[in-house]
């Protein structure tokens, strides 16, 4: 069936509307329906001139062509029945058929009999059912019941009483050519609009089988990206590795010899150490703000939840971040707000981000005022920590606050050759911080200041967050008695030197007496394959008084520590052999050792396991004096805080 346009839309419309919503969507239903209404506005419309020819034709048409006709009719009333009943769509259905059974035996019946021109309709009934029904075997026993009962009905009145004669059989030539001429128009009409159904049906499977082919196309360029994505990652881990550990000589190094130099009093390299060591450190951020940023879009970021003070955090921040902000002629004003309590966060990268906010405020501020703020809030039936970062600078337009927060962005060309950076500070701190579930929000206005604000909800919900105390055990380290390789006999011991010692073999070497401080009578066995950090971790330690022990391999490292059970272990990750993991198990698997502390020495951020698997503390590289006499004292003093891990 071919419509023009307007008369195509028109008929859609009304299809359109008589279409249960309930039913749209479903496409095999919809179309089951949509057979069904086409047929019942046409059949009415073709089979009524058969109507009319009888009454003109008939001598006494009353009442078997009227009746005839209200049973044609009907079929506009099952329009309105589907589309206000449309869950009894199926009983409608079989009664629509069993109306038009009726209608076709009821015209045979009264206008020739077995003979009567009418019969072929017959043939349409099949057809149709199966449109409204489908071919399941509910609708072929169905139909096939309706069409058998009538039949033996129509059977059964002939026998009973045979066929009236309205009008003789020989007088029904120009009814059965009207009747053959409407049913093959009615039979044209419905297959027309089947073969419409069919190739929109056909259009909409070739659009299926075009997005499955996008769907494969997209699932392999989702494999490609996730092997390249862990090709990525796995050169990044190679490259930070590579990276940082000439880093850790430059910085560790440079530290050394400017404080020997400040000590000896040579002024005229004291400026040059400070910029090689400010180089270095400068270095070593950028590496570190992209290995994050990384991560972060790798989602491989862990998170460590610590339950720390806020008054302490406040007092490290400050000491970290005042050299920074008065070393252009700023004021640095620390505000804390009463009762500030604890808070549970990654304490590093809470401080990262705290860091990052302070050292931008610092370097767009000059004889001007940088204040830190810190305060607690109840909102919304939680606590927040909300800390504020406020300048007296540059300020920042409402454009280029937009793209603050986007990797490698700056405010603008001009502020970026002025003051240089990468454009990774700000959005790695707002990462940071909405991996612990707060954000990072800007205030400001051109040269008014800014005021950055960071909030975070002052207790971690979600997940299974459990919490560890910082020392397993109270127990301080054994007495200074033991057999050790000291400093003093030069025992840096190598594979070459030491690749399998005796426990007799290494009670034979006995320790040199010190007595430089409270550390003198305390081991440290630092275990590393790479010699520049056995060398810094050696001349670090041995300041602070203690014993060190050098050795550049896992076994040998292990049979050291098993036989001195020293105080400490500071112990490398990524070890050739046995890594520092496999070590850590054996050193705590062993009893001789449990009042061993053990600190995890790594490249990666790899802290949350180190806990874990039972560390007493983790320092990251490139190794950092500092950090190393931190940790050292908050091992043995147990003021390391409570510690909470992320489920």
């Amino acid at each position: 069936m071919h419509f023009m346009p307007s008369l195509q839309s028109a008929l859609d419309a009304v299809i359109d509307w008589f279409m249960p919503a309930r039913l749209r969507g479903d496409v095999l239903s919809e179309r089951r329906i949509r057979m069904f209404l086409i047929s019942h506005i046409f059949g009415p419309v073709i089979s009524h001139p058969i109507t009319l020819f009888l009454m003109f034709i008939d001598p006494n048409p009353w009442p078997h062509v009227p009746i005839l006709g209200a049973s044609i009719t009907l079929f506009w009333v099952f329009l309105f029945a589907v589309k206000y009943l449309p869950v009894k769509y199926e009983t409608l259905a079989l009664l629509s058929v069993q109306n038009l059974i009726f209608a076709i035996l009821w015209g045979s019946y009264h206008y020739g009999g077995g003979s009567s021109p009418f019969l072929m309709w017959l043939l349409i009934v099949p057809l149709l059912a199966f449109f409204y029904l489908g071919s399941t075997p509910f609708t072929r026993l169905a139909i096939l019941a309706e069409i058998g009962l009538s039949m033996v009905a129509f059977y059964a009145s002939y026998v009973t009483g045979g066929f009236p004669v309205h009008i003789p059989v020989e007088n029904l030539a120009s009814a059965g050519i009207l009747s053959a001429v409407l049913a093959s128009a009615y039979v044209f009409m419905m297959a027309i609009y089947y073969a419409t159904i069919i190739d929109s049906q056909s259009g909409l499977m070739q659009e299926v089988t075009r997005h499955r082919e996008t769907m494969t196309a997209l699932t392999t360029a989702k494999e490609e990206a996730e092997a390249a994505n862990g090709a990525k990652s796995e050169f990044l881990a190679k490259m930070s590795h590579e990276l940082r550990t000439p880093l850790n000589a430059v910085i560790g190094y440079s530290e050394i010899m400017l404080e020997d130099a400040e000590i000896d009093g040579r002024g005229e390299q004291i400026a040059d150490l400070q910029k090689i060591s400010a180089a270095g450190k400068h270095l070593l951020s950028m590496v570190n703000d992209i290995l994050d940023i990384s991560k972060i879009e790798a989602g491989k970021m862990d998170l460590y939840l610590e339950r720390m003070s806020l008054d302490r955090f406040i007092e490290e921040i400050e000491f970290t971040g005042r050299p920074m902000v008065v070393k252009n002629t700023n004021q640095f004003i620390v505000e804390r707000g009463a009762n500030l309590g604890t808070i549970d966060a990654d304490a590093t990268k809470l401080r990262q981000a705290v860091l990052n906010l302070l050292s931008n405020a610092a370097k767009f501020t000059q004889n001007g005022k940088v204040t830190l703020s810190v305060e607690r809030e109840h909102r919304d039936e939680k606590d927040w920590v909300v800390i504020k970062v406020i300048d007296t600078g540059v300020g920042i337009s409402k454009e280029q606050q937009s793209k603050l927060f986007s990797n490698f962005q700056q405010a603008n060309a001009a502020i970026a050759a002025k003051f240089g950076g990468t454009g990774l500070g700000l959005s790695l701190s707002q990462n940071l911080c909405q991996l612990m579930k707060g954000n990072i929000t800007v205030e400001s206005e051109p040269g008014n200041g800014a005021c950055f604000i960071i909030t975070l909800p002052a207790v971690q919900v979600g997940g299974n967050v459990m919490e560890r105390m910082a020392d397993r055990n109270k127990a301080m380290a054994k007495p200074a008695d033991t057999s050790v390789l000291t400093t003093e006999t030069k025992a840096a011991v190598s594979n070459n030197e030491a690749d399998d010692l005796s426990e007799d073999e290494l009670d034979m070497i006995t320790p040199a007496p010190m007595a430089r401080s409270q550390n003198a009578d305390k081991t440290v066995v630092v275990i590393d394959d790479d010699h520049s950090v056995l060398e810094l971790a050696e001349r670090v330690l041995t300041k602070e008084g203690f014993k060190t022990v050098l050795v550049d391999n896992g076994q040998t490292g292990l049979q050291i520590v098993r036989a001195t059970k020293p105080a400490f272990v500071i112990l490398d990750i990524m070890l050739p052999g046995s890594d520092g993991w496999n070590l850590l198990r054996e050193i705590r698997a062993d009893r001789n050792c449990a009042d061993t502390k053990v600190l995890m020495l790594s490249v990666l951020d790899e802290r949350h396991r180190a806990y874990r698997d039972g560390a007493d503390g983790f320092i990251a590289k490139p190794l950092d004096r500092d950090r190393l006499v931190q940790v050292i004292e908050e091992v043995e003093t147990g003021t390391r805080p409570s510690v909470q891990r992320a489920g």
